[in-house]
């Protein structure tokens, strides 16, 4: 029973900082959006959508590279987020680049 309790609370503390990320994204306090939603990945690993939110706010950083990683990271825990990132900014290369890096260009 205690395990159960444990794991909805780092769910809930999960969810309480993807919606506190978002809220931020909203007031454009990207670095703590960013914050917040690597919070709510520490405390569910699996969160897809926290993965696919701090990517949309890294590339309105410009930090591509890792958002690339996230997205890929997003798409590979929710498959049904790729139609989502397909529409979004950033189209992922899953091949390599010449220096290993993942490649990527911008959508229209």
């Amino acid at each position: 029973m205690k395990l159960g309790i444990k794991a909805h609370r780092l769910c809930q503390k999960s969810l309480q900082y993807y919606c506190r990320g978002n809220c931020k994204k909203l007031l454009n306090d990207y670095k703590g959006a960013i914050a917040d939603f690597t919070k709510a990945i520490k405390y569910n690993p699996n969160f897809a959508e926290a993965y696919f939110r701090r990517a949309d706010i890294k590339t309105i950083l410009d930090d591509n590279e890792s958002a690339a990683l996230d997205y890929v990271k997003a798409i590979e825990l929710n498959p049904e987020l790729e139609e989502a990132f397909n529409d979004g900014k950033l189209k992922v290369d899953e091949k390599k680049s010449r220096n290993g890096e993942l490649t990527f260009i911008k959508a229209g």
